[in-house]
């Protein structure tokens, strides 16, 4: 997965005094996500990625930019040089203290935007301050919102008087083998939603301390057919989960389990038995 480096779709790094309509912004991206080595550039998307018009690219032509003509008289650009030339750009900003240092505007994002953004963050495991520096949000903020990241919807529950949630002996036990099967019997030609929660073993809980699933929601992901148990733990790692088959036609649970010691399969096992 390649990263990309953008300005935020939001105008609290520009200038009060000059600053655009927020949805007429130029877009400025100092790194590729295209193969530098292969393809090249048009006039206007080397415009779009260095955040500028087209007539400043023909400005930079034979200078900075070294633009190939082809047959049919069309100017391409390497996207080195593209790049060179973006983030030449975005320090001469830093210097002019445009992108950093200027006075920021009111934050447009609603309080679910800014949620979203630092929630993924979290997924990347980015620091307190990289979230605080790189969002221009307060730190406090970011501390609360790890708060709710933490605690899952599982585990909101088993917190209450009386947990909504299915008793641990409701929900089948299986074998990492019988895993294995259903997951290799899934309907091909068919999208399924794969959610898989990490188990954490029992948890009494409510006023008659009945035995619950303590469950950590890890996230999912959907395949198109059948597949295989490596696909748990090679996002996931070992462990013991509830994974759940969620199919959209007809919409409804294919089967949900608990299974425990799921493993990563082995190179040599599944060189025998491919």
């Amino acid at each position: 997965m390649k990263t990309v480096l953008t300005t935020p779709p939001f105008p609290s790094r520009m200038s009060m005094k000059n600053a655009p309509d927020p949805a007429k912004a130029p877009h400025l991206s100092v790194v590729s996500t295209t193969n530098d080595t292969v393809k090249l550039m048009t006039r206007a998307q080397v415009a779009e990625r260095i955040g500028a018009s087209v007539a400043t690219v023909r400005r930079y032509e034979g200078t900075l930019l070294h633009p190939r003509v082809g047959d049919d008289g069309t100017h391409r650009f390497d996207p080195a040089e593209v790049t060179a030339l973006a983030a030449s750009r975005a320090n001469q900003a830093l210097d002019r203290g445009t992108i950093r240092n200027a006075k920021p505007a009111p934050d447009a994002r609603t309080r679910g935007e800014i949620a979203a953004l630092v929630f993924e963050r979290f997924e990347q495991r980015q620091s307190h301050a990289e979230i605080v520096i790189g969002l221009r949000i307060e730190p406090e903020l970011v501390g609360d919102l790890f708060e709710q990241y933490c605690l899952g919807l599982t585990e909101r529950q088993l917190r209450k008087p009386d947990p909504r949630l299915p008793l641990v002996h409701d929900i089948e036990r299986v074998t990492p083998n019988e895993l294995s099967h259903r997951l290799s019997a899934l309907p091909g030609a068919q999208v399924t939603r794969i959610s898989v929660s990490r188990w954490r073993g029992v948890y009494p809980a409510g006023e008659d301390r009945a035995e619950f699933a303590w469950l950590v929601e890890l996230g999912g992901f959907h395949v198109s057919g059948p597949c295989t148990a490596d696909e748990v733990t090679r996002r996931f790692g070992p462990g013991s989960y509830r994974v759940t088959a969620y199919g959209f036609d007809p919409p409804g649970i294919r089967w949900e389990i608990l299974v425990e010691d799921l493993h990563v399969a082995s190179r040599t096992s599944s060189a025998r038995n491919p």
